[in-house]
């Protein structure tokens, strides 16, 4: 059988209660007594029984995270800063994918019923009618990436339509007058955002918003690809490009390396993210710092654990544009070199 608290109590000489405060790492044990005490935990190999451990916490120490996927280099930056909060609090992420062809959004509400988790932590998956229903089982609700429209529920988000704003501005800054805006998927938050701060940012210039100017994504690769190669069929002339994400816009490079078209002295592109491809290829793109979102979130989410009576506050991280090669006009004088996808890329430069 393996070793219980009063296995490791009776070898140390101490009492079952004093193991326990050493594991809950309770200021009120002797530093000598902790070390002896932790010492015999690892010579016998004890684990803490969790599940009674639950039970007299009224805790479970998990933290429920829902993503969408896991593709791209966003959702896993996010989720490394959760997670570098969480461990030193002893805690362990339970990752639930919401959408497409996963599991419905009731298994999110079945964790909170059922009292499987401390918290729940959304990134752009839970929508608000659902929300609402969560709200009344009085389990900690953080929304990440999206600002909260609910009250008792906190957001860690961040400034999507300044950093669109900033990184078109940076494009009419470079000559461009032109441009092309290749928004996110439909109805889609941070999509609906970077279009606001794309549409301010022509009409601060003075410049025209045309719809002919903006072609629908799905913040894949290929969406991106496909808007350039839809408005240089139909001859819509441009000479910037500005992508709600790094993903589209490097299919948007694709096509345009293609094309034989010179990035950036015919097209000047950015896109949103800062993703590490971006860096290797030389994007210019705004940056987001998800592995702070990640540990604002959760560190929010403890925050609210801890002090349940407290109201919760919303925090919006400041984001910064990234000037690479790819709208350097008339300052860069690099040769086509990489390849991606078969399309030829300019290298990256700080």
């Amino acid at each position: 059988m393996p070793p219980t608290l009063e296995d490791v109590g009776r070898k140390c000489g101490v009492s079952r209660s004093t193991v326990s405060r050493v594991i809950n790492k309770s200021p009120l044990v002797n530093p000598e007594t902790q070390e002896k005490v932790l010492k015999t935990i690892e010579e016998m190999g004890y684990a803490p029984n969790f599940i009674a451990r639950s039970l007299t916490t009224n805790r479970t120490e998990t933290i429920a995270v829902t993503l969408p996927d896991i593709a791209g280099g966003v959702f896993p930056e996010i989720l490394a800063g959760m997670d570098e909060v969480a461990s030193r609090r002893g805690y362990h992420i339970l990752v639930v994918f919401v959408g497409g062809a996963r599991p419905d959004r009731q298994t999110v509400e079945e964790l909170v019923t059922h009292r499987r988790v401390d918290a729940v932590l959304t990134v752009a998956t839970i929508a608000d009618d659902q929300i609402e229903k969560l709200i009344k089982f009085d389990v900690p609700l953080i929304r990440v990436a999206q600002s909260a429209a609910h009250e008792g529920v906190a957001s860690v988000s961040f400034d999507n339509r300044g950093g669109a704003r900033d990184a078109v501005n940076l494009l009419i800054r470079r000559g461009c007058a032109n441009l092309l805006h290749i928004t996110g998927p439909l109805g889609n938050y941070d999509a609906l955002e970077r279009q606001a701060g794309f549409r301010e940012a022509l009409q601060e210039a003075g410049l025209s918003v045309e719809s002919t100017r903006e072609y629908p994504g799905t913040f894949m690769r290929e969406s991106g690809a496909e808007a350039v190669q839809s408005a240089l069929a139909n001859g819509v002339k441009f000479d910037g490009i500005f992508a709600a994400n790094d993903e589209m816009a490097i299919g948007a490079m694709e096509v345009l390396c293609e094309k034989g078209m010179k990035i950036p002295d015919d097209v000047c592109v950015i896109g949103f993210d800062d993703i590490d491809t971006a860096h290797f290829i030389g994007l210019s793109t705004v940056r987001v710092p998800m592995r702070e979102i990640g540990r604002k979130a959760a560190q929010a989410a403890f925050r609210a654990i801890d002090h349940r009576d407290d109201p919760l506050e919303s925090v919006e991280l400041p984001t910064s544009v990234v000037e690479r090669t790819s709208t350097m006009r008339g300052e860069t004088d690099f040769p086509l070199m990489l390849r991606v996808n078969g399309a030829c890329l300019r290298p990256g430069a700080e």
